[in-house]
């Protein structure tokens, strides 16, 4: 089974209870989160990938988002989302978007680059649709930048990314390097914010980073 299909059929599994489970374990307040992005009346912004929608409340009125994500079980959840914004939703792989160039004005990712496949298409992909310019906010788990929490964090690679957390319903990879995602890719962006949320919990390591699209 491809592996694109493993991860569908774990969130279509943990759809319901996503939520619960992201507050209880991985709880972060979208409204600053989105703030950050100081979108603007008109614009047109991506939620890469949306899932159930934890952004979408947060989204000011007078926007529109596209909300992309390959679980329709996912989207089914974020549906019931109170919002503000116009909102559509479609039924896409993140590594391989269907929208041309320079579409949107912002985009906003949460959780997402840790539990795809390939992280750095993934960013390429948000840079190409997204306009020169444009903000990007990643809220997502990362690698902690301690040695001995990196240990911890690699005795629960294996299961996080095949067993999940709680089991069979959220599946990351426990290794996600943000430092080399964002510093060593060579990706045209630039780093306008980096905050790092350290924790002697190999689980609770996490990242806030808001970025620019850089390319000409």
């Amino acid at each position: 089974m491809p592996e694109s299909q493993h991860v569908i059929e774990s969130y279509d599994h943990g759809a319901a209870d996503y939520d619960a489970i992201m507050h209880r374990y991985w709880f972060v307040d979208r409204s600053p989160f989105i703030a950050s992005l100081q979108l603007q009346p008109g614009h047109m912004v991506l939620d890469a990938a949306v899932g159930t929608g934890l952004n979408l409340p947060s989204y000011p009125a007078e926007v529109s988002v596209t909300g992309i994500d390959l679980s329709e079980k996912m989207i089914a959840e974020a549906q019931k989302k109170p919002v503000s914004a116009e909102v559509t939703f479609k039924i896409m792989d993140l590594q391989s978007l269907d929208f041309p160039d320079n579409t949107f004005d912002a985009a906003a990712s949460g959780f997402t680059l840790c539990v795809v496949a390939d992280p750095v298409q993934a960013l390429q992909e948000i840079l190409r649709v997204t306009k020169p310019g444009a903000p990007i906010g990643i809220v997502d788990y990362c690698l902690s930048r301690n040695p001995e929490v990196q240990r911890w964090q690699g005795l629960i690679a294996d299961a996080a990314l095949q067993v999940g957390f709680p089991t069979g319903k959220v599946k990351w990879n426990a290794l996600m390097d943000y430092d080399r995602l964002i510093y060593d890719s060579h990706l045209p962006l630039k780093v306008v914010r980096d905050d790092r949320v350290e924790s002697p919990n190999p689980f609770a390591c996490g990242c806030q980073l808001l970025l620019q699209n850089a390319k000409e």
